[in-house]
């Protein structure tokens, strides 16, 4: 198995930790200067690419908050914060777009 299988299989267990804690997390993404900021719904598969639902929170500059699908394979390192979340009232995890979750809250 490749170093980036190993990588993506350990942020995949720490996503799915932050998620069942619902735990904020600082999620680093390949060529970007710094973490962004994010509460982490779960993890999806998206036509070809598999993603991190999530709402984010800040992120470095040019990025504003809302919801984002992250691509998996370009993350690079999660953190989990000290900090909770709680779910917004408008994520639905039926919605089409979600059609193949791995995981989600």
């Amino acid at each position: 198995m490749s170093s980036l299988s190993n990588d993506t299989e350990y942020i995949t267990k720490q996503l799915f930790d932050a998620v069942q804690r619902q735990r904020i997390c600082s999620v680093n993404i390949l060529n970007e200067p710094g973490p962004r900021i994010v509460h982490p719904y779960g993890v999806c598969q998206s036509g070809k690419k598999i993603v991190i639902v999530c709402w984010q929170e800040s992120a470095p500059v040019g990025k504003s908050s809302g919801y984002r699908n992250l691509s998996l394979l370009k993350c690079t390192g999660v953190e989990m914060q000290d900090r909770h979340f709680i779910v917004r009232n408008d994520f639905n995890p039926a919605d089409a777009m979600y059609a193949d979750w791995v995981f989600h809250i």
